[in-house]
């Protein structure tokens, strides 16, 4: 009977264990074959993925030196050598400073070798090559072969020059890039042609610190010819292998990039091409399929040791079915009641079933944490900035726990800070298209700023996007503040070309300490503030707005408080008197340009701030395009002086227009009244006032803003500061009773404020009106 009951034991025990077999083998197939092919899948995505990227930075890189080559191009001694007849001396001279224009180019990028230059019609040459005779004459072949090419610039693949003169020369390997002069004047009208000669190791170093570094593929560039111009092996620069095979396919197809395995290097392997429409280069990627796949066997592997383990656990389970599996099972389930779940269960509930929720319960509690893990991060990264730009960022023990959450590093050795605006809101459909617009952008700004260093960008409110870009190295503090202007302007091109839409970015003065980043932001909001006069889709930088520091421009800058006084008080003859007094004063004291514009500029400027107080709307008034450029379009004093008188009339008659729309309100009626009866007493306020008609401050401030279009201290510091004026000019009273009749009790506040505003001490007021 004890044998029969083992053979049925043991006939259950076999049946188990087949059944057992055949589901975790049936599970492991499947599951082997659904996710070899997502891997498979994954990794092309992968390497297409790291390709792209490479050729970004790749072409990024030359389309700054494409412009490096157009600025140098604009410059005027550049014009010089290629337009005008000079005698010998004046051609030295020329030359000298087209060599220190081409230093300072090659020393503002490390990857410029040297500069060549050549008039086709003065048949002039300016070079950096060390060779004469017929050495020199093998290094500009592209002079002759360029000058009937039917492009505007061209990127000559490979060439070898000489880097000494020794006995041994050192040889350099270099691309060139050829642009014509002018920049697009077809074959038969141009003039000249310059060369600038990038060195070959310096673009690959770009290659290989992205892409070799990822495994043992291997990635290098090739022109339309199939000669190779970038490889890690130097002996195959300039070499045609366009008759291998898998690179004959890669030319011979119509697409811009790609995947395929062929036979390279004797070996089956994957290649992955790009094509560059900038240079007409294409970058291709080899990795052998045994590297490509050893993620794929490491998978399998792993499968199949899972499964063997997974058929030997149960079906050792199995054997021990009963009292020598149930008791430990159960002290683990009663285990886990009493520590893990608080939730009462009937009775009689089985423990499988109590066992099954538990591990359920657990299950869904982790997908839920990490659910509200990411869902929390862009409040986290909200907090980071608002904390960095409010100037919290001295507990840097608190900032580094948010950037590690994040996964945001920041360089410690200089920050900018750069705030974006999206302009024309108003013609956005709705907030919510202008909040994915702006995270968008924050995005991009993101993508573009770790090209290059390091950064964080996030949209703060009403569209409006702050970026902290950081850089690394103390050594060159102003290239990289020019780094941060250059990623502002791809920022704007790619929101022009794939949003449709315009941006204004101001851009803050670089600071040292993560503690002074608001002092960064703070400029670049007073930036982008002058986008009034400076119009939208432009890039505002300090420079732009830092008023001149000479006595001779604060005291023309002093006067243009008169004129905005007239166009609050909305006489529009007294303003084109005062300009044209103002504009009088300019001439006579020879201001040169420069300072003439930055004096209208601040001139519209405050009278577009004032006027956009108000609550009118200026775009009408000023032109689409930068105010800057709109001005520069001007020969004579006297079209500069007729476009201001237009502009700030064209602002009184805005500011009429608003004012009619209002009615008058007996309340402020009143509140004026006294005003003017009491402006006198030390301790007149707004809460006095208030209190006095019996209202609430906060209406009432609402309301003489309304009536007044300024504040309450504005009105009476002004309504005090003429009493004062009148004083001085009209009496011989002293300072301190005239403070003292103005409502100051104090003679030193009285004495700061007056000089405030009118840049002159109440004495020298009183001994210039003398004067006058």
């Amino acid at each position: 009977m004890k044998l029969l009951k083992n053979q049925r034991y043991l006939k259950a025990i076999v049946i188990l264990a087949l059944t057992l077999f055949f589901l975790v083998s049936t599970s492991i197939f499947f599951t082997y074959t659904v996710l070899n092919n997502k891997l498979k899948q994954q990794l092309v995505d992968t390497n297409m993925e790291l390709l792209r990227q490479v050729d970004h930075k790749l072409d990024h890189t030359l389309q700054y030196i494409d412009k490096l080559t157009i600025q140098l191009l604009k410059n005027d001694e550049v014009i010089r050598f290629f337009d005008y007849e000079m005698t010998e001396q004046e051609i030295k001279n020329n030359q000298m400073r087209i060599n220190n224009l081409m230093t300072n180019a090659i020393q503002s990028m490390d990857n410029i070798f040297t500069i060549d230059m050549y008039s086709y019609t003065k048949q002039r040459l300016v070079s950096g090559n060390i060779l004469s005779g017929d050495a020199l004459a093998n290094d500009l072949q592209w002079i002759s072969q360029f000058e009937d090419y039917g492009g505007y610039y061209k990127w000559i693949s490979f060439k070898r020059m000489i880097a000494n003169r020794s006995e041994y020369p050192i040889y350099k390997n270099v691309v060139s890039l050829i642009r014509t002069y002018p920049l697009i004047h077809p074959v038969g009208s141009r003039k000249g042609a310059i060369a600038f000669n990038v060195k070959e190791d310096s673009l690959y170093s770009l290659i290989k610190k992205s892409a070799e570094e990822a495994d043992d593929g291997q990635t290098f560039v090739i022109d339309k010819e199939g000669v190779v111009v970038l490889h890690s092996d130097k002996s195959k620069l300039g070499k045609d292998i366009s008759e291998f095979p898998y690179i004959d396919r890669i030319l011979n197809t119509s697409l811009s990039g790609g995947h395929f395995i062929a036979e390279a290097e004797q070996a089956s392997s994957s290649v992955f091409y790009i094509h560059s429409s900038y240079t007409d280069w294409t970058m291709i990627r080899v990795v052998p399929q045994v590297q490509l796949t050893k993620p794929l066997a490491v998978f399998r592997n792993g499968l199949i040791i899972l499964a063997a383990v997974l058929f030997v656990f149960v079906t050792v389970s199995a054997a021990f079915v009963g009292r020598w599996t149930l008791r430990p099972m159960n002290r683990f389930i009663q285990s886990m009641r009493g520590k893990l779940i608080k939730h009462e269960f009937k009775k009689d509930t089985d423990d499988f079933h109590y066992f099954e929720y538990v591990v359920q319960d657990i299950l869904d509690d982790r997908e839920q944490l990490h659910k509200q893990v990411l869902e929390s991060k862009p409040l986290i990264k909200w907090r980071l900035m608002t904390e960095l730009l409010a100037g919290k960022g001295n507990n840097q023990a608190v900032m580094r726990a948010y950037m590690e959450r994040l996964k945001v590093s920041l360089f410690e050795d200089q920050f900018v800070v750069m705030s974006i605006e999206f302009d024309n809101k108003e013609q956005i459909a709705s907030p919510q298209d202008l909040h994915l617009y702006a995270y968008a952008l924050c995005n991009v700004a993101e993508e573009l700023m770790n090209a290059e260093s390091q950064g964080i960008a996030a949209e703060l409110d009403n569209g409006k996007c702050a970026v902290i870009m950081s850089f690394e190295g103390e050594e060159d503090r102003g290239r990289h503040y020019l780094r941060a202007v250059a990623t502002a302007d791809l920022m704007k091109e790619f929101v022009r070309e794939y949003f449709n839409r315009t941006i204004t970015i101001g851009i803050g003065g670089p600071v040292q300490q993560l503690e002074d980043i608001h002092r960064s932001y703070k400029q670049s909001l007073e930036a982008l503030s002058y986008k009034l006069v400076m119009g939208g889709n432009t890039i505002i930088t300090l420079e732009d707005i830092v008023s001149d520091p000479s006595p001779q421009f604060y005291k023309l800058s002093a006067m243009t408080d008169g004129i905005l006084a007239s166009v609050k008080m909305l006489d529009a003859e007294k303003v084109q008197q005062q300009l044209q007094r103002w504009f009088e004063a300019i001439a006579e004291n020879g201001v040169p340009s420069e300072m003439i514009m930055q004096l209208v500029v601040q001139c519209l400027m405050k009278a577009a701030t004032v006027a956009a107080d108000i609550g009118v709307d200026t775009s009408g008034v000023f032109p689409e395009q930068s105010l800057v450029e709109m001005l520069n379009q001007y020969e004579r004093l006297e079209q500069l002086e007729q476009f201001t008188v237009t502009a700030l009339q064209q602002l009184v008659n805005s500011i009429k227009e608003k004012r009619s729309y209002r009615e008058k309100n007996d309340v402020i009626d009143k509140v004026m009244d006294y005003i003017q009866e009491n402006y006198m007493r030390n301790d007149l306020s707004l809460n006095l006032i208030a209190s006095e008609f019996h209202i609430s401050v906060s209406h009432l401030s609402k309301l003489f803003k309304e009536q007044e279009e300024c504040n309450f201290i504005d009105y009476l510091i002004d309504l005090r500061m003429g009493h004062a004026k009148r004083k001085l000019s009209d009496t011989e009273e002293k300072i301190r009773d005239i403070a003292e009749q103005a409502g100051y009790s104090n003679v030193n506040s009285f004495v700061r404020i007056f000089k405030k505003m009118t840049g002159l001490t109440p004495t020298e007021y009183r001994e210039r009106n003398k004067t006058q």
